[in-house]
């Protein structure tokens, strides 16, 4: 039998815990303007950040307080879905009011209130506790997540419950392109506000998260603020496909005077520098939560170049390929890589390498690897249509 030793006080204790109270609940009520801002907002279709801020606020440019509290929740700030619950301050450690008020004498109270009387009581020991059952081989862990450039978490953080998504925002913007020769409306970034942030590059600046650049706009540009731009570095060209597109952030318009812009980097993929060039964002049709769906036959391409430059190409690169929404290639589909056979086409050729399409130009689409097997992504290799997004 275990034993448990309890204190039991006289009515002068409780009286100086009713007294406690009253002195919270006044504290409360005297607090009652700040008390009436709701603590919790629930997204509806159409709201932004900018939106929640102005109408909690009365600024919108206080979006950033309202994301940076809920980094739980926000993947990114440009972005919010229907449904989630954003906390409009931040989570506040529990105060202990004292049980004996600051302006009384407090001498003659210690002298009557008698000392806790002690009384101990035998509880009966604990039930034993039955072992957990053995996990399901079902349930959703680190290791049996579902295929896909990215599988959603949905629900309260730290839910089990996975969904596939075949595309995300932040690898649609980061994917990068090519131009295919297109003659695009560039701006150009000046310099970042404020000091450089690498002393050892005399002339050159960059601006790290929530810093501001200096934009040039293009004269036919009609930038608002509160517009967003992409980032990125035009690096090699490819012949025949234009240059390589790496994008290396976004920002968002603050200020604008001519063709001079302010803006504030949102979201970072990379060093966002002097004399990178800038891009009105392009839209994202988000497929949302469907899968591809097999299918035979499917058109066959080839490899153009992958984004990056590597000795070994890896999971997780970018390569470009030669089909693009002419072609009927969507967001989300599935390519596999393909190494010839050597043996005049009695043996079929094996598939090395696993493309998930996160980015389609009019010619060309970009494809993330989810998955390789073998060596083989290289400039010129065929990839084929196994898996299509249902239209």
């Amino acid at each position: 039998m275990r034993k448990t030793t309890i204190f039991r006080f006289s009515s002068a204790v409780a009286a100086a815990g009713l007294m406690a109270s009253a002195v919270a609940l006044q504290a409360q009520e005297q607090a009652g303007g700040a008390a009436q801002r709701p603590t919790v907002h629930v997204v509806v279709d159409g709201e932004t950040l900018w939106d929640i801020a102005e109408r909690y606020f009365g600024d919108p440019f206080l979006w950033p307080q309202i994301y940076r509290i809920n980094t739980m929740v926000v993947e990114d700030p440009h972005w919010i879905f229907p449904g989630e619950e954003l906390r409009l301050v931040p989570a506040e450690p529990v105060r202990v009011v004292s049980a004996e008020p600051s302006d009384v004498d407090t001498t003659e109270s210690r002298a009557v209130v008698p000392p806790p009387e002690v009384v101990t009581i035998e509880e009966p020991p604990p039930a034993p506790v039955a072992p957990p059952p053995p996990p399901s081989e079902t349930t959703p862990t680190i290791f049996n997540r579902p295929e896909g450039a990215a599988a959603m978490l949905v629900g309260r953080a730290g839910s089990p419950a996975f969904r596939y998504r075949p595309v995300r925002r932040g690898e649609f913007y980061a994917a990068g392109f090519l131009t295919e020769g297109d003659d695009l409306p560039w701006a150009h970034m000046v310099s970042a506000v404020g000091r450089p942030t690498i002393r050892n590059l005399p002339g050159s600046s960059s601006a790290r998260i929530y810093g501001e650049v200096n934009i040039e706009a293009p004269e036919s540009a009609t930038y608002q603020v509160g517009d967003s731009l992409l980032m990125v570095d035009l690096t090699r060209e490819v012949r025949g496909w234009g240059h390589v597109v790496v994008p290396t952030g976004i920002v968002r318009v603050l200020h604008v005077s001519g063709s001079q812009v302010r803006a504030e980097v949102v979201t970072q993929f990379g060093r966002v520098a002097d004399r990178q060039m800038a891009l009105p964002l392009e839209t994202f049709d988000d497929p949302g939560l469907v899968s591809p769906v097999p299918i035979e036959n499917g058109a066959m391409g080839l490899i153009v170049a992958p984004r990056d430059i590597h000795t070994v190409p890896g999971q997780q690169d970018v390569v470009f390929i030669d089909l693009g929404r002419e072609d009927g290639v969507a967001l989300g589909d599935l390519f596999e890589v393909l190494k010839p056979s050597s043996d005049a086409g009695s043996v079929p050729a094996t598939s090395v390498a696993v493309l998930q399409i996160v980015h389609v130009r009019n010619g060309s689409a970009s494809g993330f690897v989810i998955s390789i097997r073998d060596l083989g992504i290289a400039e010129g290799a065929p990839v084929r249509l196994v898996r299509k997004m249902p239209s």
